[in-house]
């Protein structure tokens, strides 16, 4: 396959405003980098806020409880799992969800356990995560600690440690997908410039996805070289398999009669699964995704797609570090919480490629997240996909990402670095600036276009 400096698309999207020159016109914008809230400190306050969602599992508003001193949860009637898993609630200063009574230490020291037993804490699982060069345990809190006065009590004793809360996880989605009778044109291909690629485009490239379950059964990916593994416990419900089955067919699906497939169907997909159904929504935990990571990491991935969003983690920051200096570029959806929203991660870690989400008109996803972090912005609204129950129309940011993901294979297979600043420097060659001149907080660079060269 040809560098992707070879050619530039020659097609241009067609709006006025726009006043493009030429295709491969250079961004000469600097990246800008920006600072995050720290974890929790030893003088924040403990207390819950609940979140609030509508049909969509979008947030909507937030009511405030103080927390239960026995257990550091939410009042009995704030509807939790009172069996230690998932619960919809978070701390003021994080605005974010976490498993309620749970910490997570990466690495702890030869003295830790002693020092748990002696504190309280009871450890629930050990991980080794040999690819990364990581061991991580789960632990439990005591009954009389809320969770942030955990997290300060063991930092305070274990200071050499990473510990943090294990955050839940969003599946980057937007609005509910939207059954189609019949496949319609899809823009999006055209968007990018990406056009139609031989069934072998690709051969050679190593995928991953972290995202929802995947229906390997699919016809678009009986023959695809998919490898599918699911990370949430034994005990718990699969998330339903329309999204992540949908983007590994975006990703690597079989083009078929009437079928454009994959954006690389002869790549090799590695697949994980970190989402469950709870209480009528698609959730996941950090845990979850460190291990995903992990095993991506050991099977050589040279590039993933995060179907993720969560709030700033000292583990998580870890992960993404340890796993970018393994080789691993890391492609995330910008999240789906609207205008107001706080970063969302990974997408908002610097070592990321952060995405949004643009419609057919080239405008932002009214629920897209906006912020400096934003790289770059691809097709993301009512996106036509291959689902177990059908076509679909789908939206959100988790549905423009792969094109990006796609897009730094490319780079990687025509010999670039596995160093997400030199490809994101790369990337902005084929970028149209939107909005705001320059980067900017709702379309980061602008919509990007590669046209691979697939023989």
């Amino acid at each position: 396959m040809a560098s992707p400096r070879d050619r530039c698309s020659d097609h241009e999207p067609r709006r006025a405003r726009w006043n493009l020159i030429g295709y491969c016109a250079v961004v000469a914008i600097a990246v800008m980098f920006f600072a995050v809230s720290s974890p929790i400190s030893a003088q924040e306050k403990s207390g819950w806020t609940i979140l609030e969602y509508d049909d969509e599992g979008r947030v909507i508003g937030s009511r405030s409880g103080a927390a239960d001193r026995t257990t550091g949860s939410p009042a009995p009637d704030d509807d939790t799992d009172a069996g230690g898993g998932s619960a919809s609630e978070l701390t003021p200063t994080h605005q974010k969800q976490v498993e309620t009574g749970e910490l997570l230490i990466a690495s702890p020291p030869k003295h830790a356990l002693n020092s748990l037993n002696r504190l309280g804490f009871t450890v629930l699982e050990q991980s080794a995560l040999d690819a990364l060069d990581i061991t991580m345990w789960r632990v439990r809190i005591p009954d009389d600690l809320s969770l942030p006065e955990a997290l300060q009590r063991l930092r305070k004793a274990l200071p050499d440690a990473i510990i943090d809360t294990n955050d839940l996880l969003d599946l980057s989605r937007g609005k509910s997908p939207v059954q189609v009778a019949q496949t319609r044109q899809d823009f999006a291909r055209a968007a990018v410039g990406w056009g139609v690629v031989p069934e072998t485009c690709g051969k050679g490239v190593i995928l991953g996805q972290i995202d929802g379950a995947v229906d390997v059964r699919h016809t678009a990916l009986t023959d695809r070289d998919v490898i599918y593994k699911s990370l949430i416990k034994q005990n718990r419900q699969e998330a339903a398999e329309d999204h992540g089955t949908a983007i590994a067919v975006m990703l690597v699906g079989k083009p078929r009669a009437g079928r454009l497939g994959g954006l690389l169907p002869g790549a090799r997909l590695y697949a994980a699964n970190i989402f469950e159904r709870w209480q009528g929504r698609d959730k996941g935990n950090l845990a979850a995704m460190i291990r995903a990571v992990d095993w991506l990491v050991f099977n050589d991935v040279q590039v993933a797609n995060f179907s993720v969003a969560g709030g700033d983690n000292q583990l998580m920051r870890l992960v993404i570090g340890r796993a970018t200096q393994k080789g691993l570029i890391i492609v995330a959806a910008a999240g789906n919480n609207g205008p107001g929203a706080v970063a969302a991660w990974p997408a908002a870690d610097p070592q990321s490629l952060a995405v949004t989400a643009i419609d057919r008109s080239y405008d932002l996803y009214r629920y897209a997240n906006r912020g400096t972090y934003i790289d770059f912005a691809a097709p993301g609204v009512d996106i036509m996909t291959e689902t177990p129950t059908g076509i679909r129309e789908q939206s959100g940011t988790s549905m423009a990402a792969p094109f990006v993901t796609a897009m730094v294979a490319l780079h990687l297979q025509a010999g670039f670095p596995a160093d997400p600043e030199r490809i994101r420097n790369s990337l902005k060659r084929y970028t149209h600036d939107l909005g705001a001149e320059g980067r900017d907080s709702d379309f980061g660079f602008g919509l990007v276009r590669l046209r691979p060269q697939c023989q």
